[in-house]
């Protein structure tokens, strides 16, 4: 039977990974680097193993199971790898990256454990099923003024995830950037935007122009949660290249906040 690893952090991402794996008739070692994820990968059918923030550790579990195909899933906060404490394993990658950027450090962890033996698979080989599809809609459809900062939002949500590798969503409101993601995630900048421009922000969300391999961005319950909190009215992801987490129960929600939740392409931009 084939074993393949999964690196989790938080969200309910990890464990709908699992699941598939599992469907697929494959065993998963999991190892969980962010808290409180371990009993639900478990749940999913995984054999879990805490690491914490421990790269090493990562290594060490991975390559003691066999493991040579591995997913990463999850948040795994960016803030994480600039703290203090950070084992040595760890700061030889960030060390070793050749430029600045998310990617750049993704890069640098991808070629780290190829040199080990470990191929680091896309996502959409087992996630393929919940990218987002064109056309998509639920909630309410957007105004006529909401259609227009949508429009400028992904254009700027664009320049920031390909011009600048730094974030992949744009807050905006009546033409006006509100906030842009960087190390603090998306429902943080949600957060942040909401409170600067109260009620009716416009979240636009991006993959951008890199393949949609390795880092695909999500939204779930907990983005609509955030937006409920600040007021914000509608949630724009890019279509084929955004995980829709637990769809279903996201069509409900934003029927029920009065949100407008779409697909978008660059076509409408």
């Amino acid at each position: 039977m084939k074993t393949v690893g999964l690196v989790a952090g938080s969200g309910r991402v990890p464990a709908i990974g699992v699941r598939v794996a599992r469907q697929r008739g494959w065993q998963v070692v999991a190892v969980a680097v962010a808290d409180g994820v371990g009993p639900e990968l478990e749940r999913a059918g995984a054999r879990c193993v805490a690491a914490s923030f421990d790269y090493g550790r990562v290594v060490e579990i991975l390559a003691g199971h066999g493991v040579r195909d591995l997913y990463i899933m999850g948040k795994i906060p960016k803030l994480r790898m600039y703290g203090q404490g950070l084992d040595e394993a760890l700061r030889q990658v960030i060390s070793s990256r050749t430029g600045q950027g998310d990617h750049r450090l993704i890069d640098a962890f991808i070629a780290d454990l190829a040199a080990r033996g470990i191929r680091v698979c896309p996502q959409w080989e087992l996630l393929g099923d919940y990218l987002v599809p064109a056309g998509f809609s639920a909630g309410r459809a957007p105004s006529a003024r909401e259609w227009e900062d949508i429009r400028y939002g992904y254009r700027v949500a664009r320049l920031l995830a390909d011009g600048m590798d730094a974030g992949q969503t744009a807050v905006v409101k009546e033409g006006i950037v509100l906030a842009l993601e960087a190390a603090e995630g998306t429902d943080a900048t949600i957060r942040r935007g909401g409170t600067l421009g109260g009620p009716g922000a416009v979240v636009v969300k991006v993959k951008g122009a890199r393949a949609a391999d390795f880092e695909v961005p999500a939204v779930g319950e907990e983005t609509l949660a955030a937006m409920e909190e600040v007021g914000a009215a509608v949630l724009a992801v890019e279509a084929g290249r955004t995980l829709l987490v637990d769809r279903d129960e996201l069509v409900q929600r934003a029927q029920r906040a009065g949100i407008a939740l779409l697909a978008v392409e660059e076509s409408e931009e």
